[in-house]
Parts: C-alpha cells; sequence; structure tokens
C-alpha cells in the first residue's frame, strides 16, 4: 500500500525547466494551451523592473561549472571559479561572437571561449588572448553584480546601470538545524512578475479561486522598495478549526519572503525572475520549522509540498490567460491593490535591461 509520502512523490505532470539542471526544480504545464494571445494582454507596465532576482540555487553551479541563462531579454553566462565565486558576464564573446555559456569552460577563476580560447575573469577583463602579443583594449565582457544568499544566487538589474541602491535580505531560518532541509519547486509562466507578487494583495480571489472559507483579514504596510503583508484566516482542516497566519515580506520586484504558521511554521522564499518580456520563471524555496518530530516532519513538508503546487496551479490559468487592467475597476473588498501598484512604480526606468 502507497503511504502519503509515495503518493506526493509520484505526481504525475512534473517536467524540468530547461537549463535548471536538478531534479527538485520541477514545472508543471497546464492541461490546455492559454487562449489569450500575448498581443493582447495589453501591459501597462514593462517587462524588465529594476532590483535583485534570483537566476539559480547555489547548489546547481559547482565551482568550475559553466551555464547559460536567458533573463531579462538577454542572453547570459554564468560561472563559477575555483575560488568559489559566482559570476555572470553577457553571454557573447567580443571578439567574434561565440556563446561564452555554450561549449564555454572556466579556466583558475576564469571562462574561456569556446570558440578562440580567450579567457574573461568575473569582471569581464579579458586576460588572455592565445598567440596575440598583446590584448585589444576593448576585448572587455559586460560583467552583472552578483551576490549569493540564503542558497540562491542573484543578480542586479537596473536600466539606469545605478549601482544596489536596496539589499538582498538575510533569511536566518536558512541552512540551521532548526528547520528542514530546502526543497525547491520553479514554474515556467506566461506573464510578468507583477501579476505574481499582487496575487498575495488580491483578498477576495482566496476565496473564489483557493477555497478559502471566507477572504483573508489583510493589511499593507511599504516603506522604500519593501512591503510588508500580513493575513489571518480563519480554517477548518482535518476537522479542526485552526487561524492559518501569514507575513509576506516583499523585497523589490524579485524577492518575496514567506512565513506562515498552521500544523507547523513554515518558509517560503519565492523569487520571480523575468525571462523575456511575456515570461517569468518562479522559483521557491520551501522549508518547514524542526518544531515537529522528524517522521512527521517528513510528512507535513511532502503535504506542505502538495499545497504550494496546488496552489500556484489554480493561480496558472489565471495568470496565463488574463489581460492587464492598467485603470481597473476595483471594489472594497478587493484589498491594497491600487496601493501596491503605486509602490511597484518606483522599480521601472525608460532604458531596457543593462549589465551592471
Amino acid at each position: 500500500m502507497k503511504t502519503l509520502g509515495h503518493f506526493l512523490r509520484d505526481m504525475p505532470g512534473l517536467r524540468r525547466i530547461p537549463g535548471i539542471g536538478t531534479a527538485q526544480a520541477v514545472i508543471r504545464s497546464l492541461k490546455e494551451q492559454p487562449r489569450t494571445l500575448v498581443a493582447d494582454k495589453g501591459y501597462g507596465f514593462g517587462p524588465y523592473p529594476n532590483g535583485w532576482f534570483q537566476i539559480a540555487w547555489s547548489h546547481e553551479l559547482r565551482p568550475g561549472e559553466v551555464k547559460p541563462v536567458r533573463c531579462l531579454g538577454r542572453e547570459l553566462v554564468l560561472f563559477r571559479g575555483q575560488d568559489g565565486r559566482a559570476n555572470v558576464l553577457d553571454a557573447y564573446c567580443p571578439h567574434l561572437g561565440a556563446h561564452l555559456g555554450i561549449g564555454g569552460t572556466v579556466v583558475g577563476n576564469d571562462v574561456r571561449c569556446p570558440f578562440h580560447g580567450w579567457q574573461f575573469n568575473g569582471g569581464g577583463t579579458c586576460t588572455l588572448v592565445p598567440g596575440a602579443r598583446k590584448i585589444p583594449p576593448k576585448a572587455q565582457a559586460p560583467c552583472w553584480t552578483v551576490q549569493e544568499l540564503s542558497g540562491c544566487i542573484f543578480l542586479w538589474h537596473d536600466a539606469e546601470q545605478r549601482p544596489p541602491w536596496f539589499e538582498i535580505p538575510p533569511v536566518p531560518e536558512y541552512g540551521t538545524s532548526e528547520w528542514s532541509r530546502p526543497r525547491h519547486i520553479a514554474y515556467q509562466i506566461r506573464t510578468r512578475w507583477r501579476d505574481l507578487l499582487e496575487n498575495a494583495i488580491d483578498r477576495a480571489h482566496f476565496h473564489t479561486v483557493h477555497g478559502y472559507p471566507e477572504p483573508p483579514d489583510l493589511e499593507l504596510e511599504t516603506s522604500g522598495p519593501s512591503y510588508i503583508m500580513r493575513s489571518k484566516v480563519h480554517w477548518r482542516r482535518f476537522g479542526r478549526e485552526m487561524e492559518v497566519l501569514l507575513e509576506n515580506r516583499g523585497h523589490g520586484p524579485g524577492i518575496t519572503i514567506n512565513r506562515g504558521v498552521a500544523e507547523a511554521r513554515w518558509l517560503v522564499l519565492g523569487c520571480p525572475l523575468p525571462v523575456d518580456e511575456n515570461t517569468v520563471i518562479l522559483r521557491m524555496t520551501v522549508m518547514v520549522s524542526a518544531d515537529v518530530p522528524a517522521p512527521l516532519r517528513a510528512i507535513i513538508t511532502r503535504a506542505f509540498l502538495y499545497f504550494i503546487r496546488n496552489e500556484v496551479e489554480r493561480d496558472l490559468p489565471i495568470w496565463e490567460n488574463k489581460i492587464d487592467r492598467p485603470s481597473p475597476v476595483l471594489a472594497d473588498c478587493d484589498g491594497p491593490i491600487a496601493r501596491f501598484r503605486t509602490w511597484s512604480r518606483q522599480f521601472y526606468s525608460t532604458s531596457s535591461a543593462s549589465p551592471q
């Protein structure tokens, strides 16, 4: 007889996201293709906001590895030198345009072009041209600011090429014995970043889409590039009444830290990454508190992963088929959507994605 763990592990419809390279990062495809054409979505906000964005999990990039990355409408190369540092450059070699992430290799702390062997360090400076008496002065690959924290590799984007103007918040629970081993989920979604974050502010949809017995009590506070959303909902589960508490802390357009209490304390680090004008990859790092005994913790963790997938997949057909309403008709039960959209405008510049 199959246990709950077997059931959750064997769920159908799971496949890897191309380029992610880990069995823990999965995406579930929709049963039906979206009906709404991209051209009809009518977005009133741009695809590439300024901020920190997760481009990979740390465990996906070992020392000496090179990976191609597509995000923010660009082709990039991600590599980790023997010093353990993760680096990101524009993908195309300034020599004759070879893609450094396709066939490129790491030599020491540099990435080596697969075409003619030119080498570039993490700052984009060319350090070697085989056979040349001197390195051309313009042999430079645009580089991007990278930080690695809480098991994630983050890239900074600012269309005006400003240095980072807010910090990545720490996740003190990560990597401690008081919390479970992190689990990872990723979805590729045909939408833009704001639809994902705004979803947590839209209190009315929790009853309609997610089956909450009533819309949650919800409050939103904004401060500079950050916000805090707190909600509370009365729930009946497993034959007993409970109060589910949630705190969602957003830091720019690319980082949300969700903490909640139900059967156990849990944490979800959610990071949407704009890929192109119409696509976002949503990565989630999931942990459960070690307050409960280990055997029960494993069951709760798997059940919680199933719950997250189920909740996201209820939203997927909405996100992929909705159009954008820049000036929506709102009701007093919707929650602070207008205030959230005002907060989100600070992350836009007139320029497109640029290396930092």
